[in-house]
């Protein structure tokens, strides 16, 4: 099993990421129960926290860009995909045509298959028909929230910040028609964020059996396609709500991302300031007990960006840029993916 590991400490200073609700005429930030370690124990802090649906959500979008990208012509995206609606089947509604004839027969496999044919979104992202028979596929791409780092939690902060929308026409109507008030809350954090793409898993089914759903090619451009969109999200808008007014003063501090086969296993978190010296440590550790246990074909490359990385094979980048540039070059020889001329 080919896969992906990655994790990075995002600086991010006033943003409004991630939203849950509005009170009256202010907007608030999500915020999520963290336990901290301390020098006599750990304490309970309530921090602001981007949840991993938004991350999936963009990611998402990132992939659909991707796809029209570096397919020429007809790249498998369906109506809502285009749209960023990631219904993915869910229902009788949202099936194509093919898919109609298909679910008809009652065959969750043939289901399976033909749904990652019609949508990359599907194959890479997973969906539920909840229909019947209902057919799950689950996500290649998992990630979380996405939470400030233990060393910098002091200098978090979540401030509402003041706005008006003032029409002068419109004040002899009254002072509600010609002045709207309102508040948003916005977050300043540098951020810990791990996320893990299974690249195995693309293009083949996994319900009932395991087989390719499209051809060798195909599951290479879906590949490419999916490590584009990787890159895309932290190196291109981003990810969050509210960018067009509140886009972020952002930067890559520090990451690491392991590419392994054939066992899966993620990077540390990066909410841990030795995070990049610890993977290494895991993933050396992780290669010898496999070797005690008669697995002898393990695979690895540890990419570090930033901190201070000790492992003598560890891949070395002196960019946020370069360091997505090497993480893509080992995903895609670990996968046999050829490079196009």
């Amino acid at each position: 099993m080919v896969s992906l590991s990655l994790s990075l400490r995002v600086e991010a200073n006033a943003e409004a990421f991630n939203a849950v609700e509005s009170v009256g005429n202010l907007t608030k930030h999500r915020r999520a129960p963290m336990i901290i370690p301390t020098k006599n124990g750990y304490k309970l802090l309530y921090v602001p926290a981007v949840s991993g649906e938004s991350i999936a959500n963009a990611y998402q979008r990132n992939l659909v860009e991707a796809a029209k990208i570096l397919y020429k012509s007809k790249p498998p995206l369906t109506e809502w995909d285009l749209r960023y609606e990631f219904s993915k089947f869910m229902d009788d509604r949202h099936l194509t045509e093919i898919l109609k004839n298909v679910i008809k027969k009652g065959d969750p496999h043939e289901f399976e298959k033909t749904a990652i044919k019609e949508s990359i979104v599907a194959d890479v992202g997973g969906f539920l028909y909840a229909g019947r028979p209902p057919v799950k596929r689950t996500s290649r791409f998992y990630t979380g929230y996405m939470l400030p780092t233990y060393d910098s939690i002091e200098a978090t902060a979540i401030e509402a910040q003041f706005h008006a929308r003032h029409m002068p026409t419109e004040l002899a109507l009254g002072p509600e028609a010609g002045q709207a008030i309102y508040y948003v809350e916005v977050a300043s954090a540098l951020y810990g964020v791990t996320v893990f793409l299974d690249l195995d898993g693309i293009g083949r089914t996994s319900l009932v059996k395991v087989e390719n759903a499209v051809d060798e090619n195909e599951r290479f451009n879906r590949i490419r396609a999916s490590l584009a969109a990787l890159q895309g999200l932290f190196l291109g808008v981003g990810f969050g709500a509210k960018l067009t007014r509140f886009l972020p003063v952002r930067r890559i501090i520090s990451g690491v991302a392991v590419v392994t086969d054939p066992i899966a296993t993620t990077t540390c978190p990066a909410q841990a300031p030795s995070y990049i010296e610890e993977t290494e440590s895991k993933i050396a550790k992780l290669a010898s007990s496999s070797t005690t246990l008669g697995i002898d074909n393990v695979r690895y490359e540890v990419i570090a960006y930033g901190g201070k990385p000790k492992g003598e094979g560890t891949r070395r980048a002196t960019t946020a840029e370069e360091f997505f540039e090497l993480l893509i070059d080992s995903a895609l020889r670990f996968a046999g993916v050829q490079k196009k001329a």
